[in-house]
């Protein structure tokens, strides 16, 4: 017998009874067996009255698990082993279930994006995002097409005047709720005519309206859009950029792909996290599913990547897949490169006679989802994200710095970000600085690392632990200072590393996982939560590092013209050769020295970047195909906005004295492989640059103010196809709409001047002949 049908024994076992205990099996399926047993257990100690007031009472506003289990197929299991386990951590059954239920409901809110399942794959993402961008533009088109029809009403003062301000009167908010009401109700609708006895002028005044125009309709479109983005949890764009630019994003389909994609992979990874898949005995670092969405992600730009090309001046043809791997999107560069910056600025502190200290700084218990010992969960987590994790420790990071500042205590090194086993991020930073600044350096870092929850500082022994904050100087007998951040860089990289002798475990993280396969799931957390793993604090720009490091030998012919068409200072051009032989040299510690050491002001440095809007001479001043007028040659984004680029250097001097240096030497154009395979001109780089339009019997002259003329034939053809677009069906439609309104407006204007006709006169019969 199941515990339904024994909790039937246990009620009056009257018609009504069994109607209301089958209402609530049949709306709660899944709960009906935990249900019934607490029904049993409260019958057989209280009677069925009050069972069927505590069933009555504890099952309002509960839903259905097995709903959520089956709208949200692909982590059902994982749901259900987390609503179990929080049906565990309460004391009694009911309380478990409820627990359950609010966890489960809030669930379904947060993994509904919009209308969109965030379960569901990229495919259906995609089609989502597309329809609302299209909703967007068929918004911003159906108020386009209203522009005519209200400037066409406005001519002929169909219009309502404006309303009249109501200012409610009134001490208390009653009175002036009462005062508003009787405002609107005395108060006379525009659009209703006038009593017959009235004259027209007497009621009817004149009010200006201002005309509809596109500025008006791109304002009231980009309200409504940003609506729409607000729905979807989605940051709208920034508002100091122009609407059009604004209206561009909201409309594209790309823009709402990326943004949905970022918003469904935080909320799946954070319900993940909450259903206790994310620690050390599950999925560590990050969810599996977090590490298949990211490794499909990297196949999608890979595939991407080996479909697009790259072609300069000199008509060298590159794959983008074969540039990026030249680049720092390769892991191995971009280990080599932070290492080599690691130990160089190691080698110039040691120079300096500077202190190195490591600090681990680590998030309140609050922003861990389970415990460090035995992956159980930790009943002080309140839900929070490592994304507001590491926005606590950067504040407390900028509390101690401006203390630090305030103090005078200058400290430069690395700031490594890694994830605990559950997700949670810590820092952990080398730091150098002067030895007499080191313990009061500690001290601040230590006030702020541990201000919060000071009680979780201690253990059962009133011991107090370094969980929160821990301090390790660096000690050189025992190994340099790279090879204290090593592991960790190698380890939030790509896992690659020499072991290090006489190290124990050392291709190991701290969990026994090897780096080489802990490395893609900590790569799949940072993306995922958009954390930057490393920063260097109080040193030079690597950005000028890197454009210095583009003047190669091969590049000394290109370098000697521009000097000589540039004529800069002597002494500005002796401080680059220096400074460029100390880059390309790789002495990372040379060149830092160079650029004034450490903790100097970027604006004292004598290098800094040189950037500019990027120019497209390419684009005509006027467009045959929209009407519109260029001005400038400024080119412009996706979405209309400035494109600022980094074209090289600029140098300056002792005196103050500053001259530019061009580092980018190729002009690159990004075409398909597939439509260069099919072109004519491939493998020729120069047709990029034309300044012509590419319409068929239309000229332009470059840079030139006014269009030329076209051919006679041309010009034809266009006044033939204007005349039939002029007959078309559909514009003499829209032509014999507006006659007919304008002459409705007409008559309703000559039928409201008109006098009103004298009343008729009514019979009368005398009183004799009634």
């Amino acid at each position: 017998m199941s515990a339904q049908e024994r909790a039937f024994e246990h009620s009056s076992r009257t018609r009504d009874c069994r109607e209301f205990l089958a209402n609530v099996w049949e709306g709660l399926p899944s709960l009906a067996e935990p249900l019934a047993e607490g029904y049993i257990q409260v019958s057989k100690r209280f009677g069925h009255v009050a069972a069927n007031t505590w069933l009555r009472r504890n099952t309002q506003g509960l839903i259905d698990p097995g709903r959520v289990y089956r709208r949200f197929a692909p982590i059902a299991d994982d749901l259900e082993r987390g609503a179990a386990s929080l049906r565990r951590l309460e004391r009694t059954t009911i309380e478990g279930i409820q627990a359950e239920n609010a966890w489960l409901a809030d669930v379904e809110k947060r993994l509904t994006v919009g209308a969109l399942n965030a379960t569901h794959d990229d495919e259906a993402l995609v089609r989502y995002a597309e329809a609302q961008a299209r909703a967007v533009d068929d918004e911003r088109q159906k108020l386009i097409g209203g522009i005519a029809d209200y400037n066409r009403r406005r001519q002929h003062g169909l219009l309502p005047p404006p309303a009249r301000a109501v200012s409610p009167q009134g001490e208390t908010l009653s009175a002036k709720l009462t005062d508003y009401r009787d405002q609107l109700a005395d108060s006379r609708n525009a659009l209703t005519p006038p009593p017959a006895a009235v004259p027209l002028m007497k009621v009817m005044r004149f009010a200006y309206h201002p005309p509809m125009s596109l500025a008006v309709v791109d304002e009231i479109a980009l309200k409504k859009a940003r609506q729409r983005a607000a729905l979807h949890d989605i940051e709208p764009p920034a508002r100091r950029s122009r609407n059009a630019v604004q209206l561009a994003r909201l409309s594209c389909s790309l823009w709402w792909r990326r943004k949905l994609r970022r918003t469904a992979g935080r909320r799946l990874e954070q319900v993940q996290r909450e259903a206790h898949r994310v620690h050390a005995r599950a999925g560590i670092y990050c969810s599996d599913m977090t590490v298949e969405r990211r490794r499909s992600q990297k196949v999608r730009n890979r595939a991407l990547l080996e479909t697009l090309e790259a072609i300069n001046q000199d008509g060298q043809v590159y794959s983008l897949a074969e540039l990026a791997e030249l680049g720092l999107a390769n892991a191995d560069h971009r280990r080599a490169e932070l290492m080599l910056r690691i130990r160089d600025t190691e080698n110039e502190a040691r120079r300096l006679g500077h202190a190195g200290m490591f600090y681990t700084i680590t998030a309140p218990s609050r922003f861990h989802p389970v415990l460090h010992k035995n992956s159980r969960r930790n009943r002080k987590y309140d839900g929070s994200t490592p994304r507001e994790a590491q926005q606590h420790i950067q504040k407390l990071w900028s509390q101690a710095r401006a203390k630090l500042a305030r103090e005078g205590l200058g400290v430069y090194g690395i700031r490594v970000v890694e994830p605990n086993h559950d997700g949670t991020p810590h820092w952990h930073l080398l730091l150098w600085m002067e030895p007499e600044a080191e313990p009061r350096v500690t001290e601040i870092l230590r006030e702020y690392a541990e201000a919060e929850s000071p009680d979780e500082l201690y253990d059962r022994r009133g011991h107090k632990t370094t969980a929160r904050f821990k301090p390790v100087r660096i000690d050189y007998s025992r190994g340099t200072a790279a090879g204290y951040v090593a592991k960790y860089v190698s380890k939030n990289i790509n896992g690659e590393q020499f072991a290090r002798d006489g190290v124990e475990n050392d291709s190991q993280d701290r969990y026994g996982h090897e780096l080489s396969d802990a490395a893609p799931r900590i790569e799949a957390w940072a993306a995922t939560w958009g954390i930057r793993q490393f920063q260097f604090l109080g040193l030079p720009s690597v950005t000028v590092w890197r454009e210095v490091r583009r003047l190669t030998e091969r590049n000394e012919e290109a370098l000697r013209q521009w000097e000589e068409a540039t004529r800069p200072a002597p002494t500005v051009s002796e401080r680059l050769a220096l400074i460029r032989q100390a880059a390309n040299a790789g002495q990372w510690d040379l060149f830092m020295r160079l650029m004034g050491g450490p903790n100097t002001p970027r604006a004292d440095q004598p290098i800094k970047p040189w950037s500019l809007n990027r120019p497209d001479t390419g684009q005509a001043e006027f467009s045959h195909a929209t009407g519109e007028e260029h001005h400038g040659i400024e080119a412009r984004g996706r979405y209309g906005e400035p494109v600022k680029a980094t074209w090289g250097l600029v140098v300056r001097d002792d005196r103050g004295r500053q001259a530019e240096y061009l580092t980018r030497l190729y002009r690159w154009e990004i075409r398909s492989r597939q439509q260069a395979a099919g072109s004519s001109g491939a493998g020729e780089a120069g047709d990029a640059w034309t300044c012509v339009t590419n319409c068929t019997g239309v000229s332009v002259t470059p840079l030139s103010t006014t269009p030329s003329t076209p051919p006679p034939e041309v010009l034809a053809e266009q006044v033939r196809r204007f005349v039939e677009w002029r007959q078309s069906d559909e514009q003499r439609a829209i032509a014999e709409d507006a006659d007919l309104e304008a002459r409705l407006v007409r008559a309703a204007a000559q039928r409201l001047f008109q006098p009103p006709a004298p009343p008729e006169p009514e019979e009368f019969f005398p009183p004799e002949l009634c």
